[in-house]
């Protein structure tokens, strides 16, 4: 693999990785002095899972909802909301490839491969300071057919803001531009890469490095923000989890790097932190 494409792969939504059991994001701090008109879209947080069964498998677009304008004051009440939409139909997203729309019409959007968008996770951030985890998720919603509430596998935290879509608040879309210019300088196909498929030979955890059976990976992305990571279930994914259960402790948060088979490590990006739910995994690994 080329040096572009490697560095390229470092400034992907590369948590996304291991969404295989369901991922949600806990924690959002949003951009300071800013506030979204509603939902604004986060184009890098995109997933496609594949063969885990009903309550996990689709397509995955990521919303976040904050007021952030008088953050500098004695009385502010920090209040950021994160929203997951689901379509049950794998590689359908609410957008045409390249044009993005801000997140307030994504419940009951229909994807463009077909399917509707209704929201999933939801958890909202009260403290910018302090790792929510699954404290932070909304347990009312959704809900499986016993009426038990379907927890995310994994559980990321951002702690510094990224590029967001918003109809009202142009600016927020500012990296977009300048992740245009980086791509376009890094990848020479115009800043795309597409269909690009990496496998993983060992999980790193806290300066650790554990092997697993190869575990294929798709990566898409773009130079207007979007990534997106494909998740299939295969014949490594047990030894996959397994891995994660036997060196990691449960909903604790941890360092995590991915080492592939063409010699390439690629760690979470700089800001976000990975928690791992055991017992949602445990039920892959058997």
């Amino acid at each position: 693999m080329s040096k572009m494409k490697t560095n390229f792969l470092k400034a992907c939504s590369l948590a996304s990785v291991l969404v295989a059991a369901g991922c949600g994001y806990s924690d959002y701090p949003g951009h300071p002095g800013h506030k979204t008109q509603n939902e604004a879209y986060v184009p890098s947080l995109s997933a496609v899972v594949a063969g885990f069964g009903d309550d996990y498998d689709g397509t995955y677009v990521y919303s976040v909802k904050y007021n952030n304008r008088n953050w500098m004051s004695d009385d502010f009440q920090f209040n950021a909301k994160i929203s997951s939409y689901r379509n049950v139909v794998t590689d359908s997203y609410p957008h045409r490839p390249d044009i993005f729309p801000d997140a307030d019409d994504f419940e009951k959007a229909t994807g463009f491969a077909g399917g509707e968008f209704t929201k999933y996770w939801v958890a909202n951030d009260m403290d910018p300071n302090v790792a929510g985890g699954l404290d932070n998720f909304d347990k009312t919603h959704p809900l499986d057919a016993d009426g038990n509430w379907i927890e995310p596998g994994l559980v990321l935290s951002v702690d510094e803001p990224i590029q967001e879509v918003d109809r009202v608040d142009w600016d927020l879309q500012t990296s977009a531009q300048s992740a245009t210019q980086i791509l376009k300088a890094m990848v020479s196909n115009g800043g795309k890469i597409d269909d690009l498929n990496l496998k993983i030979k060992a999980l790193e955890f806290n300066g650790r490095s554990y092997p697993t059976d190869y575990f294929s990976l798709g990566f898409k992305a773009n130079g207007s923000g979007f990534n997106q990571v494909t998740i299939k279930n295969q014949k490594s994914t047990k030894s996959l989890i397994n891995t994660i259960l036997t060196n990691t402790e449960h909903m604790k948060k941890t360092s995590l790097k991915l080492h592939f088979d063409n010699g390439m490590v690629v760690g979470l990006p700089h800001g976000m932190s990975i928690m791992f739910n055991h017992t949602v995994l445990a039920k892959f690994a058997k």
